[in-house]
């Protein structure tokens, strides 16, 4: 177990130190990289049990094919959103740190300021031994990442690895039932290799198979600093997990933040006089530097600053929130219901449809990332531990059962995109990403017709151009933030 915490820091903190040596002056990296490798050494000298991790080689190839799956790595279909990750990822390898796209002597200096840490150790290899190789890197960092989650997840689980790995992989809100439902041109349940996560529009709360196919540089790390905090870690340490999360997934770790705040106080009994007793300095004061850090560089992009509330009918939020966890929530309410964090999660899930945050509506994909992991660990809880009644885990199986459409049909579609570019069509017939830097991103079609005749989303190349809408949640005018104007390299 403890050998198991200690990679998952170093995982963790890898990305952190590597953007202090690129982004900060290096008055400032370098201090900030001694504390935080003192502070490593410390965690690493207290964690003293060397107890081995075995993980069976089942789990590993379960999870190797997942990540393959995903289409990180470009080995296998990649969904409409890599178009931007493949394009952060490039610029990271062929630009200097700080990525800077234009920097006249006066006027707009235009940089990349988009939550790039998790990128960083692949880019990294990449500026040596070219993209082909950053991708190798990429998919085996994130491999590595789901079986560290895989492996934290089982320890509140307490079943084999496998079944945990598959409860991760399958867990999802009842989006078929909506789709049935509440009918529209798209999606429908057939042909199953839809994207049944929109069934309501724009809202949804993605299952944790959909987050590692659209988004694994949010989903990854965002999973494994959750599963720190559930696991009941010191107070410190949650700090610590807290703040990287911060840096690596800033709007899941908004998400995740009243977990924090239950965990600090449950452990201190709600007495001032213990507030900080027992508190260890060094990992309390790296998360410190962590979130300062975090917060100056991602408060220079304006498009991290508008924020407001949106219109929505109370019924269809209720009919959202019931069927994308609702009913799981309300059913484990006579388990759970003196524990804050099961009020927390129900509230989070049902209020955070009004939230607007940014363009789009990313925050109630991510944010609800938190509450969604705990609903799943809740759920596998019941499912493999409890001796509870017949009739109340075969409900909550069934529930789950009927949530498994959404993953398999994520799967599917990469399965049957991947088979077709490889069995089916020709050389020839494959189509190649364009080599012009485009300017604007239409906005994908259905995701099983996207970039047809290919397997990677690289439309983009680079962020250099881009002027669309989209754009600004990637590429800031950071002349007169405070990150420029303190720390930033010049």
């Amino acid at each position: 177990m403890k050998w198991l915490t200690r990679l998952t820091y170093i995982y963790l903190l890898l990305p952190f130190v590597l953007f202090c040596l690129g982004w900060l002056r290096l008055i400032i990296a370098i201090p900030i990289v001694v504390i935080i490798l003192w502070m490593l050494s410390r965690l690493w000298k207290a964690e003293d049990d060397s107890a081995p991790i075995h993980i069976p080689l089942s789990v590993i190839i379960i999870s190797g094919i997942w990540v393959f799956l995903s289409g990180v790595g470009g080995y296998a279909f990649q969904n409409w959103d890599h178009h931007w990750r493949n394009a952060v990822f490039r610029d990271l390898i062929t630009y200097d740190w700080p990525v800077v796209y234009s920097s006249p002597q006066q006027g707009p200096l235009k940089m990349l300021v988009y939550y790039v840490g998790y990128w960083l150790p692949a880019a990294l290899t990449g500026k040596l031994l070219g993209w082909k190789f950053a991708n190798l890197i990429l998919f085996l960092w994130t491999w590595f990442g789901v079986v560290l989650v895989i492996a934290h997840l089982n320890l509140r689980l307490k079943t084999s690895l496998v079944k945990t790995a598959l409860l991760l992989i399958t867990f999802s809100g009842l989006d078929a039932l909506g789709t049935l439902l509440f009918p529209r041109d798209y999606p429908t349940l057939w042909p199953p290799i839809q994207h049944l996560e929109i069934w309501f529009g724009n809202l949804q709360y993605s299952s944790f198979t959909t987050q590692l196919f659209w988004v694994f540089n949010q989903s990854i790390p965002a999973w494994l600093c959750i599963a720190l905090l559930a696991n009941k870690p010191r107070r410190d340490l949650a700090v610590l997990a807290w703040a990287l999360c911060f840096f690596l997934a800033p709007l899941a770790s908004i998400g995740l933040l009243p977990y924090l705040l239950i965990e600090w106080f449950e452990q201190t009994r709600f007495s001032i006089k213990s507030f900080l007793h027992g508190i260890r300095f060094e990992p309390l004061f790296a998360g410190i530097i962590v979130v300062l850090v975090s917060y100056l560089f991602f408060s220079s992009n304006s498009a991290a600053q508008q924020h407001g509330f949106q219109s929505l009918a109370f019924k269809d939020v209720l009919v959202f929130f019931l069927l994308e966890g609702g009913i799981l929530w309300l059913l484990l309410g006579p388990r759970l219901w003196r524990d804050p964090r099961w009020a927390v999660t129900g509230a989070l899930l049902f209020v955070m449809p009004f939230i607007q945050f940014g363009n789009g509506q990313d925050f109630v994909m991510r944010a609800s990332i938190a509450p969604l992991f705990y609903l799943m660990a809740w759920s596998g809880e019941v499912i493999f531990q409890i001796n509870s009644s017949r009739f109340y885990r075969i409900a909550f199986v069934a529930l789950l059962a009927v949530g498994t459409l959404t993953p398999l049909y994520e799967i599917n579609r990469s399965v049957y995109r991947s088979f077709q570019y490889y069995f089916i069509l020709d050389k020839e017939q494959r189509a190649i990403p364009a080599t012009e830097p485009a300017t604007h991103l239409e906005q994908g079609v259905a995701p099983e017709n996207e970039h047809p005749e290919m397997l990677v989303a690289d439309d983009i190349q680079t962020l250099a151009f881009m002027n669309d809408k989209l754009s600004k949640n990637f590429i800031a005018n950071v002349r007169q933030s405070l990150y420029y104007r303190l720390i930033a390299p010049h």
